[in-house]
């Protein structure tokens, strides 16, 4: 078995903008520009690392404050490549025998909107951990 710690960054519209009135079959939160992650074994030690770059479909201008945040700037989410492609290739890095990890329980939730915007099943991580709420207990 293996442990994903997983971090990812997502874009939202700005309040008021045309990104944010746009009428989406489900309605999420953010749309997923960047997943990131770690595989560590179970005796601790990290043994590969995963990254990938996604262009969005949706919310397509990058919201200034994300950018602050994540650093990441317009040009380079415009390179990345489409969520199916993306997620399909981290599915199968992960593997069919992981647990999941994130620091907040955000990515669980956002990565759960996405699959199910995109219409993917999400059984696969159906073992998560908020490891934020296991370092302040």
């Amino acid at each position: 078995m293996d442990y994903i710690v997983l971090d990812m960054e997502w874009n939202q519209p700005w309040p008021g903008s045309p990104s944010s009135k746009k009428v989406l079959p489900v309605q999420i939160r953010g749309e997923i520009l960047q997943i990131g992650a770690v595989r560590v074994t179970e005796d601790q030690q990290v043994a590969d690392e995963f990254q990938v770059l996604i262009k969005p479909k949706y919310y397509k201008n990058l919201n200034s404050n994300v950018m602050k945040i994540t650093h990441l700037k317009q040009e380079i989410i415009t390179g990345g490549i489409g969520f199916d492609v993306a997620i399909a290739r981290f599915r199968d890095w992960c593997g069919d025998d992981a647990i999941f990890f994130s620091w907040g329980r955000d990515d669980i939730y956002v990565m759960k909107q996405n699959l199910e915007f995109y219409q993917v099943d999400y059984s696969w991580i159906s073992k998560w951990y908020n490891l934020q709420l296991i370092f302040s207990k």
